[in-house]
């Protein structure tokens, strides 16, 4: 009890008084391992996701030299602009360079932050609704989020593997997520695209972009050279599994350390500027990630999440199990963050909750992540304020406020018919 209440606590102190919630709970983790239980600090230590830090740090790190000397920011404007004699294919434009730039690496963090601006403007000079462009950023940040070379991606592995999945489970587990998420987030925006009457979208005067700069240009190339060196090798080997080599170096390509060679590249080629880059990786999330994944950590060590699965496996129903979980999983996201706290503190029950009710376990995990991610609409996300914040006028972003506050419940909803009929997971 001591330990659920350190984690609503976090999650509540941290959302009102705003504070980074991974310090709260690396304060509490403290509180409860070294006074409470009686372990050492040394060990307390220990609980630190060192995996999940550096697969934030690097990836990040590396894709802030193409967003700090502009190279996104002009591809961006490139696909929109590509667009323009077919105004009602802009949306689509829109969220296909969402999902293009939260697969290859940055996540949806780097989405969220990045693009709200561009698709928010878009709107207001064509005339899309606003709440469309809400959907396309959340939804196309979120449809791609989990491909193996992301930043969500790497995270989810890392998490489903500090929640005791050996490598290949977590491995597919990640995959299943993937296209589940691919699958409702499209359906979803698909669905807004028609009854927003996207369709409409009038067309989009606007200047030829200015071609890359030859520090953007090796910039890409090299971003293309990172991404072909860890998604090739898997590739060749899947197509020639004789070639015992090619096996071998798929499995030793870290997407983690061939970033860390892409940010030494970066910095030889002289693409950016270090400093720059270096204040692009998000050091709040970082915090906020390993701090609650220290927390849970002690959390297993008590033994709070095998009790947590016995107690909703004892009271709640087989059949409503998932229900259950779901809406857990939004509730907690509207005060949170879905990967930095939602599926870390409830991902650890899936295994043990689907053993004792017989319910799938990756129906669990899915409908986790996409109950908790279907509250990034909401205006007190980070991908809802910064939708807001596109809106200059004060009627209209009030207009817009109330519909961001409605979308959460409507896509959990949606979330949980699809449970209903069995068509995720």
């Amino acid at each position: 009890m001591i330990i659920i209440l350190a984690i609503l606590s976090s999650i509540g102190i941290g959302y009102w008084l705003n504070i980074n919630i991974g310090l709260l709970a690396m304060g509490f983790a403290y509180i409860i391992s070294v006074l409470v239980m009686g372990l050492s600090s040394k060990e307390l230590l220990g609980f630190w996701p060192i995996n999940l830090f550096f697969i934030i740090f690097a990836i990040t790190f590396f894709f802030g030299f193409a967003i700090s000397n502009g190279t996104l920011d002009k591809i961006s404007h490139r696909t929109v602009y590509m667009a323009r004699r077919m105004p009602a294919m802009i949306p689509f434009a829109l969220y296909g360079l969402v999902m293009l730039i939260s697969g290859v690496g940055p996540g949806h963090y780097a989405v969220f932050v990045f693009l709200s601006p561009l698709v928010m403007s878009v709107a207001a000079r064509t005339g899309m609704s606003r709440v469309l462009g809400a959907i396309i950023v959340v939804c196309g940040g979120m449809a791609t989020t989990f491909v193996p070379i992301s930043m969500g991606g790497r995270v989810t592995q890392g998490i489903l593997e500090n929640a005791g999945y050996d490598v290949l489970t977590a491995a597919n587990h990640t995959h299943v997520l993937l296209i589940d998420a691919f699958v409702v987030n499209t359906v979803m925006f698909l669905a807004a695209y028609v009854l927003l009457k996207g369709y409409r979208t009038r067309h989009l005067d606007s200047e030829p972009p200015e071609p890359l700069d030859p520090a953007q240009r090796r910039t890409l190339a090299l971003i293309l050279a990172v991404i072909a060196a860890i998604v090739l090798p898997s590739v060749l080997a899947a197509a020639m599994p004789s070639v015992a080599l090619l096996g071998t170096i798929a499995s030793r390509m870290d997407a983690t350390f061939v970033s860390i060679i892409g940010i030494v590249l970066a910095l030889v080629l002289r693409v950016g500027n270090e400093k720059d880059a270096l204040a692009k990786v998000p050091w709040t999330i970082i915090v906020l990630l390993c701090g609650m994944g220290m927390l849970i950590a002690v959390a297993v060590k008590a033994g709070t999440i095998s009790a947590l699965s016995q107690w909703l496996a004892t009271h709640v129903s087989a059949a409503n199990v998932p229900y259950a979980t779901g809406v857990s999983a939004s509730l907690m996201s509207f005060f949170s963050s879905t990967l930095g706290v939602v599926m870390p503190t409830l991902f650890p029950m899936a295994p043990s909750l689907a053993a004792q009710t017989g319910t799938s376990e990756t129906l669990l995990l899915a409908v986790i992540m996409l109950c908790a991610s279907m509250t990034g609409f909401s205006p007190f996300s980070s991908a809802g304020a910064l939708a807001l914040a596109g809106v200059q006028s004060e009627v209209e972003r009030g207009r817009l406020f109330f519909q961001l506050l409605l979308l959460p419940f409507i896509g959990v909803s949606c979330v949980l018919l699809l449970v209903f009929f069995r068509l995720i997971g």
